[in-house]
């Protein structure tokens, strides 16, 4: 009898890293892409994007009109881009709805953390904020939002899409992982 329960709690447990694993992985290229959209529409030119899932992500520009918007870009495209597309899917994808609920929170956090521990130790995309005119309260704020927000409305939606079958159709997410890992590693080094 314990074999079988072993076995599930074993698939339990591959199927929540692989959907965390995931959720790194795109909250990077969410991020990034915020950079790059808003560099963009205010006329920059991209010199280098790295997304290598061993190092961390990077988006440079060999000229930027605009930096402090393209630098504030990133995390709240990351956010609104990150976390509205795993929301939306999770309306009609019923069967990863708790996995898409997941990847959304952990969106918000991690730009939420990202930028309001920013306000107290400014690093990378912080650090270019404070010193392009962002109050530091004003990243402190930005991180408060996107982590009262994701506690208040996705963690609680979490929990009412919850069940144990539904952490067990994640091999999408592994497909994906390994997609992003790979794409990000070869073309983004």
């Amino acid at each position: 009898m314990s074999e079988p329960h072993s076995q599930s709690r074993t698939i339990y447990i591959l199927s929540v890293l692989t959907v965390l694993a995931f959720s790194w992985l795109y909250m990077q290229w969410t991020h990034e892409l915020g950079h790059i959209l808003t560099g963009i529409a205010t006329g920059a030119e991209l010199d280098r994007v790295i997304l290598n899932p061993f190092r961390f992500s990077m988006t440079q520009f060999a000229s930027n009109p605009r930096p402090h918007l393209t630098t504030w870009g990133g995390p709240v495209l990351g956010v609104l881009i990150g976390a509205g597309v795993p929301i939306l899917l999770s309306t009609h994808m019923k069967s990863v709805r708790a996995s898409l609920l997941i990847v959304a929170a952990f969106v918000m956090i991690a730009n939420g953390l990202y930028i309001g521990l920013g306000a107290f130790h400014p690093i990378a995309d912080t650090s270019d904020l404070v010193r392009h005119g962002s109050p530091r309260w004003v990243l402190g704020v930005f991180g408060l939002v996107c982590v009262i927000v994701a506690r208040a409305l996705v963690i609680p939606a979490i929990y009412r899409a919850w069940d144990t079958s539904s952490m067990k159709c994640c091999w999408p997410f592994g497909i994906l992982t390994l997609a992003l890992g790979a794409t990000g590693f070869i073309f983004f080094g």
